[in-house]
């Protein structure tokens, strides 16, 4: 059977299970508060963490208590783990996952729940007092009824190859842009999204909005999180390392930090560092001079405390360019409930 045939009867397998979700065969659980979902058609490189940290951060400040529900890809932990009650990460990575223990350090006052079922993790973060629900990798995630779907959409390669794995990095066929509430092109600038994409994303959704969003480095941080000059730093040689699904973004945010590797070792997206990973970044920072070690957030959780040479974490942060983002946001989403209210279920 020809590899194209494969990918061809995979899509209709995923397009049917779609279908059965949308038409009541498959249960969807409607959870007791509202439900922002975030996701991408592609595996990883959207920038999706650092976009879900802004919501999270935006919906506090409009005074909602949001928790962000997500399945903790790669830890090792079974069933409903609390990652964060709001006070900061109570779990590791093995046991809550990298990204959302990443997460859970940046987002004080934010509750972070995992699951493989989201509705579980939905209804301990209720217990929690959260009142509005992120649903982080929320997009292939049918069983759970959201109220506003996001698709994030790389600008730069927003389809990827438009196919599956191992030609391409499609977690679902192009029809899946119908089901989408909006579009975000993350990583826009310049020529970027280019006509042809916007033309693809209406081809299958002619109604939803498309907002575009830059992805640019907010600092440098050491292992405890408090901020570092790159300034103190940029002249002392140093190893790039991260495990993530697109590593030319991270090589690309080094550029705009104007910062250099002697070497980057890549690893694939949520990575687990075994000593021999360890003992490789190792020898790679004694072989080029190197006097520290720089990464991304999400694998500074998994390094930290285990390199002989300082930790620092690149900051990632999300500006959305067009102003009628948050109002299209707010106008799907119920009116924020009174302190003291009780939402029904």
């Amino acid at each position: 059977m020809s590899l194209s045939l494969l990918e061809s009867l995979y899509a209709a397998l995923l397009e049917a299970r779609a279908r059965r979700y949308a038409a009541g065969r498959l249960r969807v659980h409607r959870l007791s508060r509202p439900v922002i979902s975030v996701g991408n058609l592609t595996l990883g490189g959207t920038g999706k963490t650092p976009f879900v940290e802004l919501l999270a951060r935006r919906l506090r400040f409009e005074g909602w208590k949001p928790a962000i529900l997500s399945r903790g890809y790669g830890r090792l932990s079974p069933g409903v783990v609390v990652v964060s009650e709001g006070g900061g990460a109570l779990v590791g990575p093995d046991e809550g996952g990298d990204e959302p223990v990443a997460l859970a350090r940046q987002l004080p006052g934010v509750a972070v729940v995992v699951a493989r079922r989201r509705a579980q993790a939905g209804r301990a973060a209720e217990s929690l007092g959260a009142d509005v629900f992120l649903l982080d990798d929320g997009y292939q995630h049918l069983a759970v009824k959201r109220d506003v779907d996001l698709l994030l959409l790389d600008a730069r390669n927003p389809f990827a190859g438009a196919r599956f794995p191992p030609f391409g990095r499609l977690r679902e066929p192009l029809s899946a842009l119908a089901r989408a509430d909006a579009f975000v092109f993350t990583r826009a600038e310049g020529d970027f999204p280019t006509p042809a994409a916007i033309r693809t994303v209406r081809e299958y959704n002619p109604v939803a909005p498309i907002f575009t969003a830059r992805i640019r480095p907010a600092g440098l941080r050491d292992e405890a999180g408090a901020p570092l000059e790159e300034s103190g730093l940029a002249d002392r040689r140093f190893v790039a390392v991260c495990g993530i699904a697109g590593p030319e973004g991270f090589e690309a945010a080094l550029a705009q930090l104007g910062l250099a590797a002697e070497e980057t070792l890549a690893f694939r997206d949520h990575h687990r560092y075994r000593e021999r990973d360890i003992e490789r970044i190792r020898q790679t920072a004694e072989r080029t001079g190197s006097s520290w070690i720089l990464t991304t957030e999400k694998d500074a959780v998994k390094l930290a405390g285990r390199l002989t040479r300082p930790l620092v974490a690149v900051r990632l942060a999300v500006e959305i360019l067009e102003p009628t983002f948050f109002p299209f946001l707010a106008s799907r989403l119920p009116a924020r409930p009174r302190a003291g209210a009780t939402l029904p279920r």
